[in-house]
């Protein structure tokens, strides 16, 4: 009778743990399984319990094997049952600090396969680890591409600005780019719109601009990021070691040191580096060193410059005038496209030199 009674017992709670389970797995709750171990357990212990306690032997031996298989069966088809409805959601409230105490208990037992890195995701995770060590003079848009309105210009003309670049932000300068005196936002000019918009002609760029954020181009991209999501701001200009304005830094700009490049309507589809010819690259200048240096499959360090172009200037002891070759780092460099007057290098010439094993 004792052996009856244990089994009616271990029926009720398993049954109840069954619903609990099912819902859980309604909800998707990984603990649903740690209460999977629980009623095996139960299970176990109850033929246990009989062995114990009956002979193997005995006449009802047989009607007790197969009460522990009704016993399972009819435990999974009440948990099936009602899982979904009220019961079990009440049930699983009840049983909650049960779940939480045996899922903490019980799932170090579970073997769990190990998830196999997918390769965007090792380069995501390298790239995250990277994140902390690159500095802002890595990512930012160096000072000759900064696009640029000054103090006293009109909205109009400053709109005039956004809509040719289709920038949101930009920075508003006084006597010379060094100078910068605040940062203004195509919003802002939406605004003056909506209100008047005989104010885009009377109201200059520096009444409308916003405080500007200034960092040096030393510090890393993620303690830049906090300082921006600190202060609220998606830009920063960018100050070199003497106080002057080396470039820009955005919130995409530090973005895409992780993710990689983000295009909207407004950017350009070009290539940074183009194969022209045998071994033979066009590359903007802005291209990093690590880049060409996959590239070209060579290793190209420098503990002064981080481009291509500033490779190039290096090697040359001044600015380029266009058509100037330098060889360095393993690699021939010539000065494609230059901008004199704005002293900017748009485009270099790039090739790998042949390797001498003397």
């Amino acid at each position: 009778m004792l052996e009856f009674l244990l089994g009616f017992l271990i029926l009720v709670v398993v049954s109840l743990l069954s619903i609990v389970q099912g819902h859980l797995q309604t909800l998707e709750d990984e603990r649903s399984s740690a209460i999977s171990i629980a009623r095996t357990a139960l299970l176990v212990v109850l033929a246990a319990s009989w062995l114990a306690l009956v002979s193997a032997a005995a006449p009802f031996a047989m009607v007790l094997s197969i009460a522990l298989l009704l016993i399972w069966i009819i435990q999974q088809l009440i948990g099936r049952a009602l899982s979904k409805g009220k019961i079990g959601e009440s049930l699983t409230m009840r049983f909650e600090p049960f779940v939480a105490f045996w899922s903490k208990l019980a799932t170090p037992l579970r073997l769990s396969i190990p998830e196999v890195v997918e390769e965007y995701e090792a380069e995501l995770i390298e790239s995250v680890e990277d994140f902390s060590e690159t500095v802002v003079r890595e990512v930012m848009v160096p000072r000759v591409d900064m696009e640029i309105v000054n103090v006293d210009d009109s909205l109009e003309k400053a709109l005039a600005v956004f809509i040719s670049t289709g920038y949101s932000r930009l920075p508003v300068i006084g006597e010379d780019v060094d100078d910068v005196v605040g940062v203004l936002y195509l919003k802002d000019l939406a605004r003056y719109t909506h209100q008047d918009p005989g104010l885009l002609a009377t109201t200059n760029s520096r009444e409308a601009s916003r405080k500007a954020l200034f960092t040096p181009e030393t510090i890393s991209v993620a303690q830049l990021l906090r300082q921006m999501q600190k202060s609220g701001t998606q830009i920063a200009i960018v100050s070199d070691e003497y106080g002057g304005v080396a470039g820009i830094a955005t919130i995409e700009d530090l973005l895409e040191e992780i993710v990689g490049e983000i295009s909207d309507e407004h950017d350009r589809e070009t290539e940074d580096i183009v194969l022209v010819g045998d071994d033979l690259y066009r590359v903007n200048p802005r291209v990093t060193l690590d880049e060409i240096s996959e590239k070209c499959e060579i290793e190209i360090e420098d503990e002064d410059v981080d481009t291509v172009g500033g490779l190039l200037i290096k090697g040359l002891g001044e600015l380029p005038k266009g058509g100037e070759v330098v060889e360095i780092s393993g690699i021939q460099i010539t000065a494609e496209r230059v901008d004199a007057k704005r002293g900017r290098i748009l485009s270099v010439l790039v090739r790998k030199l042949e390797q001498n094993d003397d």
